[in-house]
């Protein structure tokens, strides 16, 4: 059985299962932001709930989604807003 250690968690190991689900996780991100035109703002709570609307029983937190929406955007040149949480 393949692990991978997530960065940034320092001793968590996470299964290849979970893994697989990031890819996923990281595909349905792609597909909802790539529509946003490059040097726009990409909203972390509008993303998170399209991506929540296309896979409900994605096993991704919410933190781990928001990481990968502002890797993805900044890969595509987009800003990110994080409005996840209302004040």
């Amino acid at each position: 059985m393949a692990f991978w250690v997530s960065p940034g968690w320092e001793g968590a190991i996470k299964s290849q299962a979970v893994f697989k689900s990031m890819s996923t996780a990281a595909e349905l991100v792609d597909a909802v932001i790539r529509s946003v035109p490059i040097g726009s703002v990409v909203s972390v709570r509008d993303t998170v709930a399209e991506v929540r609307k296309a896979e409900p029983d994605l096993p991704v937190s919410d933190c781990e989604l928001v990481e990968t929406i502002v890797d993805l955007a900044t890969l595509h040149g987009q800003f990110v807003l994080f409005d996840l949480r209302k004040p």
